[in-house]
């Protein structure tokens, strides 16, 4: 990655901006960079910067947990990634024979593999190849892997180099205010961009729900919401008398649950499995109903990931709208209606 030095700074969601200029008043020089996923930063500093010991001095409201990055790998949503992990860290030379270990890994996006995964196999792989030995209580060196879509950054650091801060301050909003509030925001930015009329006798299926802020909206609009979501909703939306929360993952939803006027989909996926989803779900959509989705862009690729997704939606809808709407800075809203 250079001869400069990389951290990966995690920070309160939300405050990326504020955490910035922590980091600027430590190190005015500091290079910055977002990440996709928020709560997330890269700092690219000269090698002569000692950031470890300056963070750790600091007194910082935003930010938590620092982690050296040394390599950045392209990964592909395969197990297959993990081998390649694993040839990269070989390639540093920083774990010697001998020494314990152990890995940490944390992942964003859509693969087909864990975290835990990640943990188990690429331990098992480095004991093999470099007879160190994994230590889950005391470790000499920690791996780090830290996954945002189809980029993994790997550190490997003394144990004791490792620096958690406390974040002091976590939301701007009451518990419960803002999500629900944005994706109030969202939904009805959508309805009007795409000039749909919702009547009083609709019934709506929404994908994704929680925490209900979609669901809120239409509920006030339709006579009947069913809100699909393992998580829960917030209590002013599980109490509305037209809402009907399906605590279950879309792909699990009752297949004679009934037709629908309109379906919404904002789940957090990978546009191409959510496309799917999509089309795997199309027969509980009246014929030439609308449906409303939100591609998440999950790298920077954002052309492909639109692209994918409406190759896929062909199969099951037509007459499509793409708009970039104002709180959906990561995202396109996709228009279509039942073919």
């Amino acid at each position: 990655m250079s001869n400069r030095k990389f951290f990966l700074v995690t920070v309160s969601s939300g405050f990326e901006a504020e955490a910035r200029e922590e980091i600027k008043r430590l190190v005015p020089n500091a290079k910055i960079h977002s990440l996709f996923f928020k709560g997330n930063l890269l700092v690219e500093l000269h090698p002569s910067v000692d950031f470890c010991t300056l963070l750790r001095k600091a007194e910082t409201q935003y930010i938590g947990r620092i982690f050296p990055i040394e390599k950045m790998v392209k990964i592909s949503k395969s197990e297959e990634s993990i081998v390649r992990i694993c040839e990269e860290i070989l390639r540093l030379g920083k774990l010697r024979e001998g020494e314990t270990f152990v890995v940490r890994c944390k992942r964003r996006g859509s693969h087909n593999f864990t975290s835990q995964d990640v943990e188990r196999k690429l331990g098992s792989m480095l004991e093999e190849k470099i007879n160190a030995s994994v230590d889950l209580r005391n470790p000499q060196k920690v791996v780090t892997v830290q996954i945002f879509q189809d980029k993994a950054f790997i550190g490997i650091s003394d144990a004791e180099q490792l620096i958690t801060k406390e974040i002091k301050i976590f939301k701007k909003y009451k518990s419960g205010e803002r999500p629900l509030t944005r994706a109030e925001h969202k939904i009805k930015e959508a309805l009007k961009a795409f000039n749909l009329e919702t009547k009083k006798d609709f019934r709506v299926l929404d994908l994704g729900a929680a925490p209900g802020g979609w669901t809120k909206v239409l509920s006030g609009l339709a006579g009947m919401v069913v809100a699909v979501d393992p998580a829960d909703l917030d209590p002013s939306v599980k109490t509305l008398s037209n809402v009907i929360h399906l605590k279950c993952k879309a792909e699990e939803i009752p297949r004679d649950i009934g037709k629908f006027d309109l379906v919404l989909n904002d789940m957090n996926l990978d546009p191409a499995e959510s496309a799917r989803i999509m089309v795997d779900l199309a027969d509980l959509l009246k014929r030439d109903s609308a449906a409303i989705m939100t591609v998440k862009f999950v790298t920077r690729n954002r052309k492909k990931h639109l692209s994918q997704a409406l190759e896929i939606l062909k199969a099951g809808y037509t007459g499509f709208k793409i708009k970039r709407l104002p709180h959906n800075r990561y995202e396109a809203t996709v228009f279509m209606r039942k073919a």
